[in-house]
């Protein structure tokens, strides 16, 4: 497998020159590939960074995006020559209170209709979770089953960080969802109390941290998707403890290659 990245580019960083440490340090490719554009020449920047030996994985859309049309999303994934899109959340992610089942359901079906008109195009819309798809129940069945069941054209993007947090066993919703995923996020934290809610029991929220050193089964899940012969896996960190970007890149890739499962 070659490994990825998505994120690990401030605001007031160098953007090639990051692009190309990261490429030196091992990485072969880049999600969230719209980052390439507006510095110049489209064209020009999307040759330069496939120049390094680096390939654009996904660009990124939304649920209202594919509400609107798909034709944007087709063109930036052909300039930036991809054949993924994704979308990083839904309202079940931002809603103080989750969405009704009826509305859950009409963006399920815009998602769907999204993605069976990206199909066409051959290219893959894929849905990246969280925590909240696994905890936020319709008819006691989490919401991220309703979503397989009722989109067969969406993919996931599994990110395995979020799904462990949710209470489930990561290799476990990679072998439920084996097919169905076109994608996923190593990613890894410690658990740390942050304080109390009004039952004065201590809320417990994910600390990210590198590649290793964390509670996630990294190992387990290169092991799965090794045997599933996929060709991507995609390194990623919300936030850093006590690295810096280039050094949490540069531990986490030496972990991912020392396990023998990245090439």
């Amino acid at each position: 497998m070659k490994a990825g990245w998505i994120g690990f580019i401030k605001e007031n960083d160098n953007f090639w020159e990051m692009v190309e440490k990261y490429a030196k340090i091992g990485y072969k490719g880049m999600e969230g590939g719209e980052a390439l554009l507006g510095k110049g020449n489209d064209a020009e920047s999307v040759d330069r960074f496939y120049g390094n030996g680096l390939e654009v994985l996904t660009v990124s859309t939304s649920v209202e995006e594919a509400r609107e049309s798909v034709e944007p999303v087709i063109e930036r994934a052909k300039l930036l020559r991809t054949n993924r899109a994704t979308i990083w959340a839904g309202s079940i992610m931002y809603y103080n209170e989750p969405p009704s089942k009826k509305d859950f359901y009409d963006e399920i079906q815009t998602m769907e209709t999204a993605a069976a008109a990206l199909a066409k195009e051959k290219i893959k819309l894929c849905y990246h979770n969280h925590s909240q798809e696994f905890r936020i129940c319709y008819d006691n069945v989490p919401a991220i089953d309703h979503m397989v069941l009722n989109a067969p054209n969406l993919w996931l993007e599994i990110d395995i960080a979020w799904t462990r947090f949710a209470g489930a066993d990561p290799v476990a919703v990679l072998k439920r969802y084996a097919g169905r995923f076109a994608a996923v996020h190593l990613k890894d934290y410690i658990v740390k109390p942050t304080g109390y809610d009004a039952d004065v029991v201590p809320v417990h929220t994910p600390v990210f941290t590198s590649l290793g050193t964390g509670v996630v089964d990294i190992i387990g899940v290169l092991e799965f998707l090794d045997e599933c012969k996929m060709d991507w896996v995609i390194y990623e960190q919300d936030t850093q403890r006590t690295l810096n970007c280039e050094e949490s890149m540069t531990l986490s890739y030496l972990y991912m290659k020392e396990t023998g499962y990245i090439s």
